[in-house]
């Protein structure tokens, strides 16, 4: 019996435990936090966070792993590293996912590799950052150079509010460096999806659309919906700059994560963010949905050097992720989902039980639950994404 070492424990992990226990595999989940929901599915649990490495090498290496996956943004280099220092299937040599999970190193990469980029400098001292930040056009957007999910990302449209932008992303940022650039203005909606790489090239892509809770936090996405909207030669640019980013960086096999914007500017394609796993939000659970293309089965195939699987691609509907969130902090109350909203669910994961403590939606990991919706249109599927809040409404106390 073949054994799979999964780092994660959160509740986009249960489908990829479940395909892989019906495969005959073994199944080991990993994280800190031994409460979590994926642990009861898996057959064993290591208690590590995701992002020490070397612990998780240890334990791998007693347990005699044939293959490392993870689907968290944390475990990425970890799970890479791993995989190399055993000899398994790994996405690509270190520096690649290295180049890919930090944004500034990302940014250089683009640069010195003449793809899109805006202009950015990163910073990791508060003097450095005060003293040249100003010279860049307002807005700009200042992040961690180290985190995912949003957090710690800030639009900062004038001089006086640079103070808080700086703290706010130094307090997400494992190295303690923030990377300032310039604020990219989107001709069309920001572009959101997956792709797959085989062999050193890009095999599958499938785009679509984010939205966002401007009443919130207009950074973080609540929900994507497939296909995009943006014409052909849209999505083709952005096709282009990830197929270079990937036979440049060389990242081998797997699943890629992508945000993107066309610019009104200059209507020239930029990478917002790229991360060496599938997206969150159950992203490649719709992506299958809605393209026949199957990411779970393709990474663990690849991780237990197992055969590669045929699919057969074609649009098969409009289909969305919607994340259930709440405006306020407080004790979760009550989630009323419209009758005519609840036709159009194919599945849905809730994260919390009523009286627990939720938090405002300002960050990917204060999600309440997702849905996955199917629609007969593009037209339909805005709607009901514009008018969220009518259909999802969440009471907490």
């Amino acid at each position: 019996m073949k054994k799979l070492l999964i780092l994660g424990g959160d509740s986009a992990l249960i489908p990829i435990i479940k395909a892989a226990k019906a495969k005959g595999v073994y199944v080991i989940t990993c994280d800190y936090l031994p409460n979590n929901i994926a642990h009861t599915y898996s057959d064993a649990y290591i208690n590590h966070s995701t992002t020490d490495k070397e612990e998780i090498l240890i334990d791998a290496q007693k347990l005699g792993i044939d293959g490392i996956l993870t689907f968290t943004d944390s475990g990425v280099y970890s799970a890479a590293y791993v995989a190399e220092r055993m000899g398994l299937p790994t996405p690509g040599p270190l520096l690649a996912i290295e180049i890919l999970q930090n944004k500034d190193k990302f940014r250089e990469f683009l640069l010195k590799s003449g793809l899109n980029v805006p202009r950015f400098k990163e910073f990791f001292d508060k003097y450095s950052y005060e003293k040249e930040v100003p010279s860049f056009e307002f807005p700009i957007i200042v992040k961690p150079i180290d985190s995912a999910g949003s957090k710690g990302v800030t639009k900062v449209v004038c001089a006086e509010d640079l103070n808080d932008a700086y703290e706010n992303a130094v307090m997400f940022s494992n190295r303690k460096g923030v990377i300032v650039e310039e604020f990219i203005e989107p001709d069309g909606p920001q572009i959101h999806g997956d792709c797959y790489v085989k062999n050193g090239k890009l095999s599958f892509i499938y785009l679509g659309d984010h939205h966002f809770d401007s009443s919130i936090n207009n950074l973080v996405p609540i929900s994507t919906t497939w296909p995009s909207v943006h014409s052909d030669a849209h999505i083709e640019a952005v096709k282009e700059q990830i197929a270079n980013v990937i036979k440049l960086v060389g990242f081998n096999q797997g699943g890629i994560n992508i945000e993107a914007r066309i610019s009104k500017k200059d209507g020239k394609a930029y990478l917002i963010d790229v991360g060496a796993r599938n997206g969150g939000n159950f992203t490649p659970i719709v992506i299958q949905y809605a393209s026949g293309f199957d990411f779970v089965d393709s990474s663990l195939n690849y991780a237990l050097s197992l055969p590669q699987s045929d699919y057969h691609i074609s649009n098969k509907g409009n289909y969305a992720y919607m994340v259930i969130h709440s405006k306020n902090d407080g004790c979760l109350k009550k989630i009323t989902i419209s009758d005519e909203l609840s036709s159009h669910i194919v599945e849905r994961y809730d994260y919390y039980k009523y009286g627990d403590k939720v938090r405002s939606f300002r960050g990917a990991n204060a999600a309440i639950g997702i849905l996955i919706v199917k629609f007969t249109s593009k037209e339909e599927m805005w709607y009901f994404v514009d008018q969220m809040d009518f259909h999802i409404i969440v009471e907490v106390d």
